[in-house]
């Protein structure tokens, strides 16, 4: 193995373990932990290991009557059902589903690895390499989607889009490097929808390459359009219902994605085959029908993937619901300790973003710093739109800031290696961009405006009186809802997913309601339990934009008329029932 493999191999392994040590440090290491969409994904592997069906990823207990239909792939549960069958040897089961919860994460950071250290080869030598993993390490050693318990899908299309990237960089374009880039965005694409913008991105930059190469990148891109293609397709069939495949969704592998791929790749092939010896104007007019033929056939299949899927959320699930979930928020949003959060989440990618463009200008390696111009630009405006973006643009950052760092190393000057990349690299690493804000951050103990944590409800006693219950309906705040359903027999009635948007507007309208009208709303909803937390942060947004209403009532430990207090707490987490109407006289 040569001394660059030994390094990245080495890197690989110091960030597993760095993570593990962290997530320990941290108190990540605990299944019981796991934050809200973590716990649902566990709920998703744990229905299947209870015999839910592959395909079907429907939560039954979530919403109002017939349940949600969930938009997640079941791909992304793959690693943990096999990390799972090699702990079932010697673990019971549910304490090897849960070890699987705590080792994948960190594992997944692998991926991440392989893509930067592919990466830092072609973009220079070793001196890149190092100044990779010395970045890469600030921006990944406390990354909460590589923390243990953190099974929710980013971590792998994080990890998809790295390779994606590092193999793009080739500066031979090989059929094997561009294959394992068309591999890894039909991976990404089956995994979640959010990776379009990006996905789109590396398409279009590979076939501008070629209609600006032509012949020298022919086999390269004909193996990328090949392997696109084949892959979604394969990847469709493995996670669609066969009753299901004419259905279209917009947020989720279905027709018009498998539509969309399976033309644009397999159109871009044949284009790349046929007209690769002809006219650079050849090329271009070839790229430019096959775009107008997607454009066309995604506006006949789909004319309502072209807008914001949640532009079509009910009105007080967009502005009570959707602007207070913290990562679908815009970057300046208003939003405690901003002062520290805007430069680390938008510090780094705006650098490497100006770096490429001054290196697309002078005229060196333009071919990589296109892609990661574009790659930069697009992930700010997402991030300028819903900050949970920016993990992406950090990832995208490394490796233009490792090889200008490293550059800047190189310089000498009178024979003296130049002080600039010490600055250079002290603006490359997010922890400098954060640091300054830390001196606002709100102190430890304070309140904190929309603090949503599950923790500040549903306690383990107050869940398995809950279950001892008969099953029914649980309003409670949105947080609560996976606990609900991983840990008790009963159903919730709203949590924090889009496609729930019925729940969430029957929820936020009892929240919002005269105590009176709100029991009566419970129960045309079918809700039969209500479990309040009094000072929960979700529950105190409620009650300031509804004073007086259902959640107010509930935050002061009022008891409406027709509920009654089945179980208190200590803290004055409170359980209740919802009575039946009484008889007319």
């Amino acid at each position: 193995m040569t001394p660059n493999r030994w390094i990245a191999v080495g890197f690989g392994m110091l960030m597993v373990v760095s993570l593990l040590v962290m997530s320990a440090v941290s108190g990540h290491m605990s299944a019981s932990a796991m934050e809200a969409d973590n716990a649902m994904r566990f709920v998703q592997v744990q229905d299947f290991l209870k015999g839910q069906g592959w395909f079907d990823v429907h939560q039954a207990r979530l919403g109002l009557e017939g349940g949600t239909a969930m938009h997640w792939a079941r791909l992304a549960d793959v690693p943990i059902l096999i990390i799972k069958s090699g702990f079932d040897i010697f673990l019971p089961s549910q304490n090897a589903l849960e070890v699987a919860c705590l080792v994948w994460p960190p594992l997944s950071v692998l991926l991440v690895v392989w893509g930067l250290m592919t990466g830092a080869r072609y973009m220079g030598g070793r001196v890149v390499l190092i100044f990779v993993c010395i970045i890469a390490a600030t921006v990944l050693f406390r990354n909460a989607n590589f923390l243990s318990g953190s099974i929710d899908h980013h971590n792998i299309q994080l990890g998809f889009l790295a390779i994606a990237t590092g193999f793009s960089l080739d500066p031979q374009r090989r059929p094997v490097s561009l294959a394992i880039v068309g591999a890894a965005l039909a991976s990404s694409i089956a995994v979640g929808a959010e990776v379009y913008p990006y996905v789109g991105i590396f398409c279009a930059f590979h076939a501008l390459d070629w209609a600006f190469a032509g012949t020298p990148a022919r086999r390269g891109v004909i193996t990328f359009g090949v392997s696109f293609a084949a892959l979604t397709g394969l990847f469709f069939v493995m996670s669609v219902a066969p009753a299901n495949y004419g259905l279209v969704h917009c947020d989720a592998l279905s027709l018009v994605t498998l539509s969309a791929a399976v033309s644009g790749g397999a159109g871009l092939a044949i284009l790349v085959a046929f007209l690769s010896d002809k006219p650079f104007a050849w090329r271009l007019a070839g790229l430019g029908a096959l775009g107008l033929m997607c454009a066309l056939l995604l506006t006949a299949q789909a004319p309502q993937c072209l807008a914001n899927p949640l532009d079509g959320l009910p009105p007080i699930v967009r502005t009570l619901w959707l602007e207070k979930v913290d990562e679908a928020r815009p970057l300046f949003a208003v939003r405690p300790n901003m002062a520290q959060e805007i430069p680390f989440m938008g510090g780094v990618p705006l650098v490497a973003l100006i770096v490429s463009v001054w290196r697309v200008w002078c005229g060196g390696q333009r071919r990589p710093y296109l892609l990661f111009v574009a790659l930069l630009a697009v992930d700010i405006l997402l991030t300028l739109q819903q900050v949970r973006f920016y993990s992406f643009g950090h990832i995208f950052a490394i490796l233009p800031l490792a090889a200008w760092v490293a550059g800047l190393f190189a310089a000498q000057d009178g024979g003296q290696r130049s002080a600039a990349y010490v600055l250079a690299l002290a603006v490359s690493l997010p922890l400098v961009w954060g640091a300054p804000g830390r001196m606002f951050r709100t102190p430890a103990g304070l309140p904190v405006g929309n603090d949503n944590r599950a923790s500040a409800c549903a306690s383990p006693d107050m869940l398995a009186a809950l279950d001892e219950l008969p099953v029914g309906r649980v309003l409670a705040v949105a947080d609560v809802a996976p606990d609900i359903l991983r840990y008790t027999r009963q159903s919730a009635l709203h949590g924090h997913y889009h496609r729930n948007a019925a729940g969430i507007e029957a929820a936020l309208d009892i929240f919002t309601s005269p105590p009176r009208g709100a029991v009566s709303l419970m129960r045309e909803a079918g809700v039969d339990y209500v479990l309040a937390c009094p000072g929960h942060g979700e529950l105190l947004m409620l009650a300031d934009v509804s004073p007086g209403d259902f959640a107010d009532a509930l935050n002061a430990a009022i008891v409406p008329e027709g509920l009654q207090v089945i179980r208190q707490g200590s803290d004055g987490e409170t359980l209740y029932a919802v009575q039946p109407p009484a008889p007319r006289t």
